[in-house]
């Protein structure tokens, strides 16, 4: 069972590499293009409801793998990991409670947990790939260049975790920006 939920989180972080990537370049096209960005927003507040609701999604599916890592599969979480938990975790309530009380702002109070975490993130798969630049503390304990998955050859718990940050982050920036432009009013394809 441990090795099929490794598996199946791998393939998600996979999809979610490539959905961080369409999103980027459909972002790039919606900014240099009003025509492109008419026929992708119909309406900045569904928009921003719907980038809401998607990055507490990758939020919880984040946590939920987070905590299969420690409580099922029996990885000791590393110091880094710790950090990235606490990075991760307020996201799935925050978020939450923001997409519930259809908040504008509430991806702009988030924002600061996937930036943190992206650098953790960042650290963690650095460590991972050159284990001499590990510091002592994170020798404690379980040290952090231990990997515990390695699926497709790449992706490791701190490549998931990273990917989940990047992919909140631009749909957290999509709902706080769709969310402005709802407070403007205007359609889609006069801003």
């Amino acid at each position: 069972m441990i090795d099929a939920v490794n598996s199946t989180l791998g393939v998600l972080g996979l999809l979610g590499q490539i959905a961080a990537a369409g999103l980027l370049v459909a972002v790039v096209a919606a900014i240099a293009s009003p025509r492109v960005r008419a026929r992708l927003v119909t309406s900045w507040s569904a928009l921003q409801r719907q980038a809401l609701w998607a990055a507490w999604g990758v939020a919880v599916v984040a946590t939920a793998g987070s905590l299969f890592f420690s409580e099922v599969a029996d990885y000791i979480p590393c110091q880094l990991c710790w950090y990235q938990r606490i990075c991760m975790y307020p996201l799935a309530v925050t978020l939450l409670v923001g997409a519930l009380v259809r908040d504008r702002l509430a991806a702009l109070y988030s924002l600061v947990f996937p930036l943190v975490g992206i650098a953790v993130a960042a650290r963690h798969i650095y460590i991972e790939a050159n284990p001499e630049a590990e510091s002592a503390s994170c020798k404690v304990g379980a040290p952090c260049s231990t990997k515990w998955i390695e699926e497709f050859g790449y992706i490791t718990i701190p490549v998931l975790a990273l990917t989940a940050f990047v992919l909140i982050l631009i749909l957290a920036g999509i709902a706080l920006i769709a969310g402005l432009k709802a407070d403007r009013g205007g359609p889609p394809d006069t801003d």
